[in-house]
Order: structure tokens, then sequence, then C-alpha cells
């Protein structure tokens, strides 16, 4: 009989002991990614009748059951891994029981977590810990750069794009609306000693497209898959297009002087009504750079992920298309430290 069917009442028990059979289970099964692994496991709680919208562990709470160095492991999330790499019933409630042996041995006198640098641990059924107002600060004020150096850069080099909704955008996915509206709303007042005083009126274009996002991805669940995501930045480019071209028309007889304006004189002089020409010029060059922006804030949600809980993340990349968004891979930092960890574990236990 293997160590592994052994009465776990019958032998000493710990969970790094735990940590290297899950590694080399894993590794048996054909080293399955831990992303495949969190979708088996929401997939079976959905079929167990837990809704969708929390059927999903995070990421990071599966890789840290094969992680050693642990005080505490979850025995029903252990056996739900378990499962996902293909053992029987029988050998799920071995590993659950593995787990709580290894916790009553624990109990006299736990040993201090050794926590991975920079990533939070989430157990199952908890509720990710919120990011702390000083790092939510932190990112807001980086997304307010970020919008600044895009609606600078755009004049300079005369570029028929905006660029100055990639902070909103972040903000809002990875935070909320309003953070995405506070972003915004610091852009355009940033931006009236840039340029002249109509960005202010076109501060009311980040707002809509920062509450789109921020109520898009998390009242819509817009961001639960690749395509959606696609629709909901669509989605952004047409409101933002139709607040614009009021704008335009309204208060700035439709233009105030942007390269992208090339295209509505061109169809003016081409017998378009202005109104018309505005809207499509404006939702031509607006539908490529929300496509921009929505690449751009993928990768800047996985870098960001170490730090911010974002629970659609892992959704948007196994269902994105294969062979683009590779920026958004190399920027997921606890992916690749996951990889080199259990890379290291499996050499350790094998």
């Amino acid at each position: 009989m293997s160590e592994q069917e052994q009465d776990p009442a019958l032998r000493n028990e710990s969970y790094d002991a735990i940590a290297k059979d899950l590694q080399r289970l894993r590794f048996d099964a054909g080293d399955i990614p831990y992303a495949e692994i969190v979708r088996r496991i929401a997939e079976h709680r959905e079929q167990s009748g837990v809704p969708a919208s929390a059927s999903r562990p995070a990421r990071t709470t599966v890789y840290d059951a094969f992680r050693l160095g642990r005080s505490r492991v979850n025995p029903t999330l252990v056996g739900e891994i378990a499962r996902a790499l293909d053992v029987s019933e029988e050998d799920v409630a071995m590993w659950e029981a593995r787990c709580l042996q290894a916790r009553r041995q624990l109990e006299p006198e736990p040993p201090a977590e050794t926590p991975v640098p920079g990533v939070e641990l989430i157990e199952t059924g908890q509720k990710p810990k919120r990011s702390t107002l000083r790092a939510s600060l932190i990112l807001m004020v980086a997304c307010v750069v970020i919008n600044v150096a895009g609606f600078s850069i755009v004049p300079w080099l005369s570029l028929p794009l905006y660029l100055d909704m990639v902070g909103t955008a972040i903000a809002a996915l990875v935070l909320g609306p309003w953070h995405g509206v506070a972003v915004g709303l610091a852009t355009n007042a940033i931006g009236l000693s840039i340029t002249d005083s109509s960005s202010i009126a076109f501060a009311l274009v980040n707002i809509v497209g920062a509450l789109i996002w921020g109520y898009g991805a998390r009242r819509f669940r817009l961001c639960q898959s690749f395509s959606r995501y696609v629709l909901l930045n669509a989605i952004v480019a047409v409101a933002c297009t139709l607040v614009a071209t009021t704008l335009l028309v309204l208060l700035f007889n439709g233009g105030t002087g942007h390269a992208a304006e090339q295209t509505t004189d061109a169809l003016v002089d081409m017998g378009e009504p202005l109104t018309l020409a505005v809207f499509i010029s404006n939702l031509v060059h607006s539908l490529t750079d929300k496509g921009l922006t929505a690449f751009a804030s993928l990768g800047a949600m996985g870098f960001v992920s170490r730090w911010f809980e974002v629970p659609f993340y892992v959704s948007l990349v196994e269902t994105r298309p294969n062979g683009l968004l590779r920026l958004a891979d190399r920027l997921d930092v606890r992916k690749a430290m996951a990889s080199r960890a259990s890379s290291r574990a499996v050499e350790d236990a094998l």
C-alpha cells in the first residue's frame, strides 16, 4: 500500500508532505496549469448547485495549496483540487482527511505562516481582502499619470487617437466605477493647464466611460469572458462618441483642432451634415482608441493583480484568443511566481 493510501490517523502528517504529494499528483496528471484546475473546480461547484458568480476560487488560493511552509490549509479545497486532478471520490475524502490530521498535529503549537511576498492568502468561501486605502490611492495617482501622459503625447505626435482614458479604464475595472470617475476628473482638471478650457467640458466623456467600465464589469458581468470584454469596450466607445459628438457640435462648432478631425473635414467636404460627420469620425477613432485601451488595461490588470483582487481577470485570460495578449501573461506576476515555485517543488519531490 502506498503512502497516500495509508490511513492518515495511523501516521504522522504535515502540510509540507501534503503539498509535495499534491505537486506530484499534478505532475503525474500532465502538469495541469493552475488556471485549468480553477476552471475544473468552478465547473464541479456549479454542477453541485453553487451560483456561477461564487463558484470560482482565486487562483492564488489554489496555488497556495501546493506551496511549502503552510500553517493552515483548507481541507475542502484540497479535496476539490485532488478531484480536479482526476482522483476518485474515495481519494478525495482521503486528501481531506490528511489535511484534518495535519491540522490536529499542529494545534498545540502552530508555526508562523510564511506567505509569498505580495500575494494575499484567501481561503475558499471567504471574501477576498479589500485593498488598502494607500494602495488604492497609489494606483489612482498612477492612472492619472497614465492618462495625462497619453493626453500630452497625442497633440505632440498629431495622432488621430485620444489615449486619455487608459488610466480611467484601469481604475474603473480594478477599483470600481467611482474610482474611475475620480481619475477621469483629475485628468481633465490637469489637462486644463496643458491645453485650453475645452478639457473641462470633455470630463463628461471620461465620467461616462468610467461608469460603463466599472458597472459593466461588476453589475452586468461583461468581463466574464474575453468576447464580453471586447463588447464592453465597444459599448464604451459608442457611449463616449455620443457624448463627445454632442459636446463638439453644441459647444465647439464641430471641432477643437484634434488630429482626428481631419476625418470630419473630409466627410463634410463630401457633403455629409456636420453632426453626422462628427459622429462617424469620432466613432471610427474611438473604436480604435478603446480597442488599444482594452489591451493596455488587460495587461495592467495582470500586473496590479499582485496587490488587488481582480475577480474576473482569470476568466479574461483563460478565454482570450490563442496567440493574442501575450503581454497580459508576461505581466501576470502571480502566474510567473507560481510556475517557478511549482517547478522547484516538483524537483524537490522527485
